[in-house]
């Protein structure tokens, strides 16, 4: 289990217990909203994507009243028991959701912008390294059977996709994320390639994705 899905396993049902869902419910809408100083967006495209990272996390919230939560305490088959449930749940919820509908035209323009001017900027280099850390597609994970092998993992970057559970996970320098919006705990930014995506923690789900955002060179 990686550290998004620990962390959720015990902060949800706490949420829940301690406020009450319809409290847990508008925490969650009004934690994230106000943006780190250094975000280099227009005020309405960040709205954009703002309202519809919002309209997320409503949606998250009401399957969880659906969907039996989990406790600290629950057993690993029942975790995993709930995370399909809530994958299946959100992939049903958004079956006709398509590439762009999170990243908007205008906000997708001004994801690239920001990411190619900290990629051209002085620490370009160390925000590659660092893309390519866990990244999938570019740097290969070791097998039972071949400890010293760099396996690349298959990774299929499509809405509602289901993130595998086995698969590494790239990070995002903390550089670049003062730079980007900030994101809820249920949502999280991760590269796979070259493209940049929204995983659903929870569930393990791809919610949209930018398309070679990062330059041929990250993929070397």
């Amino acid at each position: 289990m990686d550290r998004d899905r620990r962390s959720w396993t015990l902060a949800i049902p706490g949420c829940l217990i301690a406020l009450g869902a319809a409290g847990c419910a508008g925490a969650t809408r009004n934690a994230h909203v106000a943006p780190p100083v250094n975000v280099e967006m227009d005020g309405e495209v960040l709205r954009k994507f703002q309202h519809e990272i919002e309209e997320y996390t409503e949606l998250h919230q009401e399957l969880l009243h659906r969907v039996p939560t989990v406790s600290p305490q629950s057993s690993p088959d029942a975790i995993a028991a709930h995370q399909h449930k809530m994958r299946v749940a959100i992939q049903e919820e958004r079956r006709k959701a398509r590439q762009g509908e999170i990243f908007k035209p205008s906000v997708e323009a001004a994801f690239r912008r920001i990411i190619e001017k900290e990629l051209a900027g002085p620490d370009g280099n160390a925000i590659l390294d660092a893309a390519r850390q866990g990244n999938p597609r570019i740097e290969g994970v070791p097998t039972p059977r071949s400890p010293n092998a760099q396996i690349k993992r298959s990774v299929t970057v499509a809405v509602n996709a289901a993130y595998p559970d086995d698969a590494p996970m790239s990070s995002v320098p903390p550089h670049l994320l003062l730079k980007l919006p900030q994101l809820p705990e249920e949502v999280k930014y991760r590269f796979v390639g070259r493209d940049l995506i929204l995983r659903e923690t929870e569930a393990n789900v791809i919610l949209d994705f930018i398309k070679n955002v990062l330059p041929p060179s990250a993929a070397r």
